[in-house]
Formats: C-alpha cells, structure tokens, sequence
C-alpha cells in the first residue's frame, strides 16, 4: 500500500522487475545453488550470519559450510518441494557445526536451489505458535466477509503488534479500498480510502498471488546485495518466491515517506484471484521472523478465503 506518486513515477514502478532484485533484507541471508550442489550465488553477509572468516564463493561445494546432517536435512527438504511456486520452511537447524540454529526457507527457482535463512529465536518462535491456535479459533465460525475482516484486523494486530492493521480490498476495477482498520488511537485513519489500480502495480499483484506473505523489518536498512548479480550465462536469480528479496526502491520511499519503518502485506486469494491485502504499519523497525510468521498467515489466509462469497458487497 502507499500513496501519491509522479505519474513518471507509478511508470517506473509498473516496469520494475521486482523479482529480480538481487539483494535480500539484512535479517537473513541467501545462497542460491546449481543441481550439483555448488553454490551458484550468495549474500554478501553469509560470512557473518555462519560465523565463517570470509564469504563463501561461487563454484564452491556447499558441504564445504555446512555439516553433513544439515545437508541431509536440506537434501530432504527440497525433496518435499514437489509443486510449482511451493516453499519448504524448517525451524531450529543448525548449519554448522557448533554454530547457531537458524529457520530456512527453501524453493526451487528454475533449475536452482534457493536456501533463505534467519537466525532461529526459540522465544518468539514458540510465542508466535501459541497465539495461531486462539486466533483461527475466533475466526473460523465467521462467514460473513466484512465480519471476518473486521475481525483479522483486531486479531492480527493484536498477535503482531504493528502500530495499524488493515484490511484492503480490490474492487472489480484495480482499485482498492480499506474495509476495515485498527490502530494506534493516535494515528490518522484510513479506513474507507480509495487507491487507484495504479497503487500497487500488476507484476506486484501477480506476485502477490504467487507469494502471499511479504516483510519489511526497516524501511531505512541498507539491503545486501546478492553476488553474482546474475549468472554466468547472464540470466538474473529469479526471487519471485523469496520470503527475504529486498523490496522495490519505489515503495520504499513511499513507506518511508509515510513516516512508515516497518510493515507486513498478506494476500487473501480467494478462488485463484486476489481478493485484497492484510496490511500492517509500524511507526518504528519492527524484526518481525518472516519465516515463522509465515506459519500464521497460511492458517489465518485460508479462514479468510473460505468466507462465504455471495455476502461480498
């Protein structure tokens, strides 16, 4: 979601190719490997992250990092990914020996392999598990669309603790509109506000479909930079089911300029269409674990898609 742009601007935007955006959010990292098991690219933090003295290079071994029972646990990871655009999410691994435990997030991306991975915080882990159960809980014997909106946003705000949640629908033209919203009593309202389809360009909204789950933990963190930009062929990583992929340089003025430091989008698709966004805005950075927040929005995206569809207005 954001706000007024240059018509110049919203051009740009529209053209970004936003899945191929080399660089992932500083909270996590990304090594991106060929069917052989060799790193084809990586982040440039990944030394930090692992604990390693330098950066891993391309062509190098992947089992030359990792220990061996991370690799098998990896090896049958991916081997679950069995569908187009299906991410495998795994809690508590440890990568190296001795070295901290980590969440992964793992996807195939054309003939690549994609490892996506954040440092493991057993707390906020177990927390955020405990807080589903009662949340889905309130909201399955709803039906009635507005009801469940006005619903999810109470309850998402009140798990994840944003400063403003909102619901946003798409209407039948491209543009979308708040249907239901709370927030910091402090705060300008929005709800009842009207975006033109242009607020959030196509290749967005199809990405949206695709990956329904978006963080931002700092509106104003430098992102790190995913090396080689593309492969020796010359073709860029394709990111488009990143769960940790910077984010478009337009929407993060938009955000920023907002006075927004963090936020979170969740798509609601509703018979293979995107119906609308949960959407969530922080007045201050907020690390929010992707991974582990993206256990709650399957459970609470498919309560909210099974509302009954002839009560839409």
């Amino acid at each position: 979601m954001s706000f007024s742009a240059t018509k110049q601007e919203l051009t740009e935007c529209d053209r970004e190719a936003i899945h191929h955006i080399a660089a992932v959010q500083p909270l996590g990292g990304l090594i991106a490997l060929n069917s052989d098991w060799y790193i084809a690219h990586r982040s440039a933090n990944c030394a930090e992250l692992l604990g390693l003295e330098k950066n891993p290079e391309p062509g190098e071994e992947l089992a030359a990092i990792f220990q061996p029972r991370a690799l098998e646990i990896l090896r049958d990871g991916i081997g679950r990914v069995t569908q187009v655009d299906q991410v495998e999410r795994l809690f508590g691994v440890r990568l190296s020996a001795g070295g901290e435990l980590f969440d992964i997030a793992l996807h195939s991306s054309g003939p690549k392999i994609i490892i996506e991975f954040e440092r493991h915080e057993a707390d906020k882990y177990t927390e955020h598990l405990a807080l589903i159960g009662p949340l889905v809980s309130k909201l399955e014997p709803l039906r009635e669309v507005q009801t469940l909106c006005d619903h999810a946003a109470k309850l998402v705000r009140e798990m994840l603790g944003y400063d403003r949640v909102m619901v946003y629908r798409f209407h039948n033209d491209g543009s979308g509109e708040v249907v239901s919203e709370e927030k910091r009593s402090d705060l300008e309202p929005f709800l009842g506000l009207r975006y033109p389809r242009a607020d959030i360009p196509q290749q967005a909204r199809e990405l949206f479909r695709r990956n329904r789950f978006r963080i931002i933990s700092d509106t104003k963190a430098e992102p790190v930079p995913i090396e080689p930009e593309v492969a020796v062929t010359g073709e860029p990583l394709d990111l488009s089911m990143s769960v940790l992929r910077a984010h478009s340089r337009m929407h993060m003025k938009y955000l920023v300029n907002m006075g927004v430091d963090a936020s979170f989008s969740i798509a609601i698709v509703r018979q293979g269409k995107l119906w609308g966004l949960i959407s969530g805005h922080h007045c201050s950075p907020r690390v929010l674990g992707i991974l582990t927040a993206n256990r709650g929005r399957d459970v609470l995206t498919n309560v909210l898609a099974d509302a009954r569809p002839d009560s839409d207005r």
